[in-house]
């Protein structure tokens, strides 16, 4: 069972981080459907909860989760954005037939048209991710780099490497041990 303690960060955000580094590879943290469901009701202050979920359409929400991520990477390395996963989430938006209802300074809400309630999921986390795309301060958007981690997170600061304290101690912790295993007079 997944703890999902560092939620609330942009939706887009929240979802790509269903995805973690452990031990150098990506684990999926939505493997299942009752993985999902932890998560959407974590997320509940802002998506409507799934009465049902098939495999397919977790499938299908695994599969814009895997576009979002790449968006993401893409636009925090400085890279043009894969075609293919511009077109997935762009179609997510227009299959969920997905609008912007405004609600508070500087605060919209995706509103999807359609009565499929996985479709409609698919099309308000995609209108997230293009919410979150288009935004000026995009360059706030970093990649934590510390083992074990590999999550999004919005920088607070022009110089934060980190996405919170534990990771920075855990980088910190592993760069002294490798210091420590290089023999003696051998340059970093």
């Amino acid at each position: 069972m997944t703890s999902w303690t560092w939620l609330g960060d942009h939706l887009a955000v929240d979802f790509a981080n269903t995805v973690r580094e452990v031990g150098g590879a990506m684990v999926d943290l939505i493997p299942t459907v009752d993985d999902f469901t932890g998560w959407l009701g974590e997320e509940a202050q802002r998506l409507p909860q799934l009465e049902e979920l098939s495999e397919d359409g977790l499938r299908d929400l695994r599969q814009l989760r895997d576009s979002i991520l790449s968006l993401l990477h893409a636009a925090t390395a400085g890279g043009e954005l894969p075609a293919p996963a511009v077109t997935l989430v762009n179609d997510a938006v227009f299959k969920a037939a997905t609008t912007r209802t405004l609600i508070g300074v500087g605060q919209t809400q995706a509103v999807p048209a359609c009565s499929d309630p996985v479709m409609a999921l698919r099309g308000m986390l995609a209108a997230a991710a293009i919410d979150l795309l288009a935004r000026e301060d995009l360059a706030n958007l970093a990649l934590c780099r510390a083992p074990g981690c590999g999550q999004f997170f919005h920088r607070a600061r022009p110089n934060q490497r980190w996405c919170s304290p534990g990771c920075g101690n855990r980088a910190r912790v592993d760069r002294h041990r490798h210091r420590q295993a290089r023999p003696a007079g051998q340059e970093p």
